[in-house]
């Protein structure tokens, strides 16, 4: 079932967030990373989703844009978190949803997803295997409609809301000394969230640097806004399996090179680096979040990374620091000590 997207400056998604499929989330000053970026330093907490991450705000626009076209039932392709955010806003539209996961899913996210009612197949070794049987299945039951994780104009502009509720905010938190967003740090995998934020970004009409964040072993990004082409990689070889997507969206590269409002740049982490954010977002804020929203928040937590990325700014340093806390359900405070285990952290 193809769907376009459309939009205008107010009620963007209203019918989703009405519904409660998305929630407004805080935006909050971190005195910590303020400090060390010494820039003034905000965290948008998408972490605090229903699902545990941003993607309620497209998959919420998505599915109830298809419930209203009649469709019913709902088969995605997920390493976790946009499989939780389907089964969780189909649970709450009275769809059917099948949710097919890569053999790297944590078992509790699968044992979440059975938690909503979702109908769980395990199955490949990465996503894109994952998501080749999801297909599949669709072309086989045409009463069902496909969800892409991250692959759809519908899902973009309900992620842009979260551009919206950020200028909101910061209108009303820093008064008179507002300029707009200077730089927004956000992690990047298949390129959905993306996407949404640079739609925002074109909303709203700011300039704005955006630094799109990714692990080495997950780098289909860097590497195709380097090569300025689509690059597929071999494998993921990456703990932050949630940005596992083998190649990003072409409309990535297109929106970057149409947009009027931003300048998009790569910014890639180690497993470590992202690692040790998570751990030091939790001892500054309590909050636990995946590898793969690591990497964002290692560009303002690691030296190295913030002297790289964050120094020389672009030009757009009148604004704040925002970093997109994308959250992630793939994470516990066993995981969380397991990891630092592991990387000696």
């Amino acid at each position: 079932m193809a769907l376009s997207s459309s939009s205008s400056d107010q009620d963007v998604a209203w019918e989703a967030r009405e519904a409660g499929l998305f929630r407004r989330t805080p935006l909050i000053y971190s005195p910590t990373l303020s400090e060390q970026c010494q820039h003034d330093v905000y965290l948008k907490l998408d972490c605090l989703q229903a699902s545990g991450s941003f993607k309620d705000r497209g998959m919420g626009h998505l599915c109830m844009e298809l419930k209203k076209q009649g469709s019913n039932k709902l088969i995605s392709s997920s390493g976790g978190n946009a499989g939780l955010a389907v089964a969780s806003t189909g649970k709450q539209l009275g769809m059917i949803v099948q949710v097919i996961v890569p053999e790297t899913t944590k078992s509790m996210v699968v044992a979440k997803l059975k938690s909503l009612g979702a109908e769980v197949t395990v199955f490949g070794e990465n996503w894109n295997a994952a998501d080749q049987l999801a297909r599949q299945k669709v072309d086989q039951d045409a009463t069902a409609s496909y969800i892409s994780p991250y692959d759809n104009p519908l899902l973009w502009t309900g992620h842009s809301t979260l551009i919206d509720e950020i200028v909101q905010d910061l209108k009303e938190q820093q008064q008179a000394s507002f300029k707009g967003i200077g730089t927004l740090l956000v992690s990047v995998g298949g390129g959905g969230l993306l996407c949404g934020v640079l739609e925002g970004l074109e909303r709203q009409a700011f300039k704005t640097k955006v630094l799109a964040a990714e692990t080495v072993g997950a780098s289909s990004f860097g590497q195709a806004l380097e090569k300025g082409e689509l690059v597929r990689l071999d494998s993921i070889d990456s703990i932050a399996t949630s940005l596992g997507a083998l190649e990003v969206t072409a409309a990535t590269l297109e929106r970057i090179q149409s947009s009027k409002q931003s300048t998009t740049l790569s910014a890639i982490c180690t497993d470590a680096q992202a690692v040790h954010a998570c751990l030091s977002l939790a001892q500054d804020h309590r909050l636990l979040v995946e590898p793969a929203c690591g990497a964002a928040l290692a560009v303002a937590y690691s030296e190295e990374l913030r002297t790289k990325y964050l120094t020389n700014d672009g030009g757009h340093s009148d604004g704040p620091i925002v970093i997109q806390v994308c959250g992630g359900s793939g994470v516990n405070v066993d995981l969380l000590a397991q990891w630092k285990q592991e990387f000696g952290l």
